[in-house]
């Protein structure tokens, strides 16, 4: 399984880790909110709006030895 940081915009924005075969998959993970949230770092600092209009903006493989924070 291959790990991927999902980028997102909306207020603010997202980076999220997920494990996914491919990109789509971890694009499609992440649109139905099938992630560890502890796996996400947002810019959000607790806002409680702008979520609705989240768009994935970039997927990326994690390689074993990158950090991932």
């Amino acid at each position: 399984m291959k790990v991927f940081k999902v980028t997102t915009s909306w207020t603010g924005f997202s980076e999220i880790t997920v494990e996914a075969e491919t990109q789509e998959e971890a694009k499609v993970l992440v649109e139905k909110v099938e992630y560890d949230t502890d796996k996400e770092v947002l810019t959000g600092y607790g806002l409680d709006y702008g979520y609705e209009n989240e768009e994935i903006i970039e997927v990326k493989e994690i390689k074993e030895n990158e950090d991932e924070s």
